[in-house]
C-alpha cells in the first residue's frame, strides 16, 4: 500500500517537473519579476552614528562591501581607516539622505542594512520602509558605547507660570550611586543617595523661572568619581523679546518699544537673525528697494508661514514707489501709487509734440495717439497747453481746462515736415508753464529725440528750480534715448519707450498718477477714523492706495491710509504711513483714542489660544505633546539662526491630544511654533540636550515588530529564459534516464 502511495507521489512530481519549463516560459511572456532570496544579493550598508562612536567600532561595523556614513545632508563612503570622518559627523544622525538614496534605487541586485547607535522612531521606520519599497532593508541597533545616567527629560511649557515643572528619568544604574544631586547655580532642587530614588526612577521637580536657564545633575559613585550633566529646559528668566525692529536710525524709543519688549537690529544684523522666532517684525522706514537677498527671503518666509506679523513703516519719500520690490509689494496692504485720478489735485500739463521730418510714418502716428490718450487720462479740471514743434513752433492750446479741448481735429491731419529744434520749443513751453497758478506742473514730451545740439543741462536745471518735471515718451527704434532719459531723470520725471499703441494708455495713466502728487506729503494733515471722525492730526505721511482686500483703520482727508492691514489668520501685514517717534505724529500718539486704537490693533497680533504643551526628550530626539480642543491639523515649526526651518506634522494621539516627533540636527535652543489653519497658536523655546540614553517604548516595540523582506523582486526577463532552457534540458534528460 505504501509503495502505491509513493509511486503516486512520484507521478505527480514528474508531472510538475514537466510543466516547470512551461511555467518559466509563461513568466517570461508575462514579464514577471524574479523573486531572489535576499541572502544572495550584495549588501549596501548605512552607518547612522554619533560623534562618540570610536574608530575601532566603525571599522568593525564596516565589514565587507560598500558602506556609507550618514551626514547631516549627504552620505559619505566610510574608508578602511575611519578616523577621517569623525569631525564631519552630526550631533544627531539624520536619516533623510538614506531615505533619498533608497528612493533613487539601489540597482536590481542590492539589499540594504542600516546600522544605528540609537533606536529609530516609529515614524522613521515607516519612512524607511516606504522608501526602500522592494529593497530588503535590515536595521541593526548597536548598544551605545557611552553610559548615561539620565534617560529622558520632560518639560511643561507655560509662559504665565513663575515656576517651571520638569521631570528627569534616571537609569537603573543610578541606584548604585552614593549621591544624586540636581541643582541650579543658587539652590539645590534634589539630593539623596541612589538607593533612596523614587521607585519609578523619575524625579519630578520644579524651579523658579529666574533660575531655570542652568540646571546641573551630579552623580557620585562609591569610589568618589562624579558624572556631571548640564540640562537645558528651554526656559529663560525672562521671555525673550517677541518684537524685532529693523532700523538704521539712531537708538530712539519708538511708540512700539514703549509698549512691548523689543530688540533692535540694522538690516545687515537682521540678515543673520531667525525672523521666524519673532511675533512682530517692524521695518522702520527701510526703503523697499534696499531689501534683498536673505533678508527678503526671511520676510517672505514669515509672511507665508504666518509665524509672525510684519509692520512696514513709510516715514519718508525714500520708502519706495511701484516696482521697487515686487515680491514685498505683493503682500503689502497698499499699492505704491496715489489713489484714483478723481482724488488727485489738479495739474498743469504741457504737451509737447514733435512733428518734424524725422517723425515721418509710424512715429508720428504713435505721437498722435499718445497725445490723444494723454488728454483722456487727465481730469477735466487739469489745465493743458499743447505745443507742436519742428524747426518752428505752433501753440494749439495755451493752458485751458482739459474739458474745453478737442484735440482730435487738430492732431489727425498733421504731417511730418521740417527740421527738429527741441531746445527753443522747451524754453518757450517752460516759461509759459511756470506762470500757471496750479502748484503741480508737468511736461510730457513726445519725440524721437533727434534734434540740434543745445545746452539741455541748463534747461533741465531751470525746470527743476521752478518745480517742473519732464516725462519723455520716446517713439521709434532710432530714438535718442540718452538725451530723453537725462531730461527726465534730472527733473524728477520718467522716461517711457513707446513701442506700440497698446502700451500708451497704461504708460500715460501711470505717469499722470506718479507725477501729479508727491509720494510723501508734509503739512497739516487731519487723521480720520473709520467712521469719518477726526481723531488727531499729523504733519507728514505717505500717500498710497489701499488694496481692495485691505482693512483701513486711519486715513487722511482724501482716503490715503495711515494705518492699513492685510489679515492672515491671527497674523497680519501692516502698513503705517508716518513715523513711530513723534517727528510727524506727536499729536497722533498723544491722542488717547488714536494711540489706543493703534495699540489694540498691535495687541491682537499677540493673541494666543490656550494650548498646553509638554516636551519630552529621549536618546532619539524630542516629542512635543499638545493638549487642546481647538486644534484641527497642527504643524510644529522649528527654527534657529543659521539652520533651515523644519516642519513636523502632528499626529492625533487622543481626543484632545496631539504628538509631533522630530530629531533636530543640532543640540541647543530652538524656537518652536505651533501652527494650525493658518494661525500661530503657541510659540516657545525648545531645548535639545543630547547625550541621553532613554529608548521610547513605542520605538522599541516598532523595531521588534519590524521585519525586512526575505526576497527582492528583480525584473530580468533573461533569467526566465535561462531557467526555461535549463529546466527543459533537465526534464528531457530526466525522462530519458527514467526510460
Amino acid at each position: 500500500m505504501r509503495a502505491k502511495v509513493w509511486s503516486g507521489r512520484q507521478d505527480w512530481v514528474k508531472v510538475g517537473f514537466v510543466f516547470l519549463p512551461f511555467a518559466c516560459l509563461l513568466a517570461y511572456l508575462l514579464d514577471l519579476a524574479m523573486p531572489l532570496p535576499a541572502l544572495l544579493l550584495p549588501e549596501r550598508r548605512y552607518l547612522a552614528v554619533e560623534k562618540d562612536v570610536d574608530s575601532v567600532r566603525l571599522q568593525t561595523i564596516r565589514g565587507r562591501g560598500e558602506a556609507y556614513a550618514v551626514l547631516a545632508d549627504r552620505l559619505t563612503v566610510v574608508p578602511a581607516r575611519a578616523e577621517s570622518i569623525h569631525a564631519a559627523l552630526p550631533d544627531l544622525a539624520n536619516l533623510e539622505p538614506v531615505i533619498q538614496d533608497l528612493e533613487s534605487g539601489l540597482g536590481d541586485f542590492h539589499r540594504a542594512r542600516l546600522v544605528m547607535t540609537q533606536t529609530p522612531l516609529p515614524s522613521e521606520l515607516a519612512a524607511l520602509q516606504k522608501a526602500a519599497g522592494p529593497v530588503p532593508l535590515a536595521i541593526d541597533v548597536l548598544e551605545s558605547p557611552v553610559a548615561t545616567s539620565i534617560q529622558a527629560t520632560g518639560v511643561r511649557y507655560s509662559s504665565s507660570e513663575k515656576r517651571v515643572a520638569f521631570d528627569l528619568l534616571l537609569a537603573p544604574e543610578t541606584r548604585a550611586f552614593s549621591s544624586v544631586v540636581v541643582r541650579t547655580i543658587k539652590s539645590v532642587l534634589y539630593q539623596s543617595p541612589g538607593k533612596e530614588l523614587p521607585a519609578d526612577l523619575v524625579l519630578r521637580l520644579a524651579v523658579d523661572r529666574a533660575e531655570a536657564s542652568s540646571i546641573h545633575a551630579s552623580f557620585r559613585s562609591a569610589d568618589g568619581k562624579t558624572i556631571e550633566k548640564q540640562i537645558l529646559l528651554g526656559v529663560s528668566a525672562e521671555e525673550p523679546p517677541k518684537v524685532l525692529i529693523i532700523s538704521e536710525k539712531a537708538q530712539k524709543r519708538s511708540f512700539i518699544e514703549a509698549l512691548y519688549p523689543a530688540r533692535r537690529a540694522t538690516p545687515a544684523e537682521a540678515t543673520g537673525l531667525d525672523l521666524l522666532s519673532y511675533e512682530l517684525v517692524v521695518l522702520d522706514g527701510i526703503p523697499l528697494g534696499s531689501i534683498r537677498g536673505h533678508l527678503l527671503s526671511s520676510l517672505l518666509d514669515v509672511s507665508s508661514r504666518r509665524t509672525g506679523s510684519l509692520l512696514f513703516v513709510a516715514d519718508s519719500p525714500a520708502f519706495g514707489k511701484k516696482g521697487d520690490n515686487p515680491e514685498l509689494e505683493e503682500i503689502l496692504p497698499v499699492t505704491l501709487l496715489p489713489r484714483s485720478l478723481k482724488d488727485l489735485p489738479d495739474v498743469a500739463v504741457l504737451l509737447l509734440i514733435d512733428v518734424s521730418g524725422s517723425m515721418f510714418g509710424d512715429k508720428l502716428s504713435l505721437a498722435k495717439v499718445t497725445g490723444l490718450e494723454l488728454l483722456h487720462n487727465l481730469k477735466p479740471s487739469d489745465r493743458v497747453g499743447m505745443l507742436l514743434f519742428s524747426d518752428e513752433r505752433r501753440w494749439v492750446y495755451e493752458f485751458q481746462p482739459n474739458a474745453d479741448i478737442t484735440a482730435s481735429p487738430v492732431l489727425e491731419p498733421l504731417t511730418a515736415a521740417g527740421g527738429t529744434d527741441l531746445h527753443p520749443a522747451l524754453v518757450d513751453g517752460l516759461s509759459r508753464l511756470a506762470t500757471q497758478s496750479i502748484k503741480a506742473k508737468h511736461v510730457v514730451l513726445i519725440t524721437d529725440g533727434v534734434t540740434k545740439p543745445a545746452d539741455f543741462q541748463a534747461l533741465a536745471d531751470n525746470a527743476r528750480s521752478k518745480g517742473i518735471s519732464i516725462s519723455s515718451m520716446g517713439v521709434g527704434e532710432d530714438v535718442n534715448r540718452p538725451l530723453l532719459e537725462r531730461l527726465a531723470l534730472q527733473t524728477g520725471g520718467r522716461y517711457y519707450s513707446v513701442a506700440s499703441a497698446d502700451a500708451i494708455p497704461g504708460l500715460l495713466f501711470e505717469d499722470r498718477m506718479s507725477e501729479a502728487r508727491a509720494i510723501f506729503s508734509q503739512g497739516k494733515i487731519p487723521v480720520l477714523a473709520m467712521n469719518g471722525e477726526r481723531v488727531a492730526g499729523i504733519t507728514g505721511m505717505a500717500q498710497y492706495t489701499p488694496t481692495p482686500t485691505a482693512s483701513v483703520l486711519f486715513t487722511n482727508g482724501v482716503g490715503d491710509p495711515l494705518l492699513a492691514g492685510r489679515e492672515q489668520g491671527n497674523r497680519a501685514v501692516l502698513f503705517f504711513g508716518s513715523d513711530l517717534y513723534g517727528a510727524y505724529t506727536s499729536e497722533f500718539f498723544a491722542a488717547p483714542s488714536a494711540a489706543g486704537a493703534f495699540k489694540d490693533r498691535l495687541d491682537a497680533l499677540f493673541a494666543r489660544k490656550p494650548t498646553q504643551v509638554r516636551v519630552v526628550e529621549t536618546a532619539r530626539g524630542v516629542n512635543v505633546i499638545a493638549q487642546s480642543d481647538d486644534l484641527s491639523a497642527p504643524v510644529l515649526l522649528l527654527s534657529r539662526e543659521g539652520s533651515p526651518a523644519q516642519e513636523v506634522v502632528f499626529q492625533r494621539t487622543g481626543n484632545q491630544s496631539w504628538s509631533a516627533e522630530t530629531v533636530p540636527p543640532h543640540h541647543g535652543i530652538w524656537n518652536a511654533t505651533i501652527l494650525d489653519r493658518g494661525s500661530s497658536l503657541a510659540s516657545f523655546q525648545l531645548a535639545v540636550n543630547g547625550g541621553l540614553g532613554g529608548i521610547r517604548s513605542d520605538a522599541e516595540a516598532a523595531l521588534i515588530a519590524y521585519r525586512p523582506r526575505w526576497y527582492r523582486p528583480v525584473h530580468q526577463t533573461r533569467i526566465w529564459l535561462l531557467l526555461f532552457f535549463a529546466s527543459s534540458l533537465a526534464c528531457t534528460v530526466t525522462l530519458r534516464v527514467k526510460r
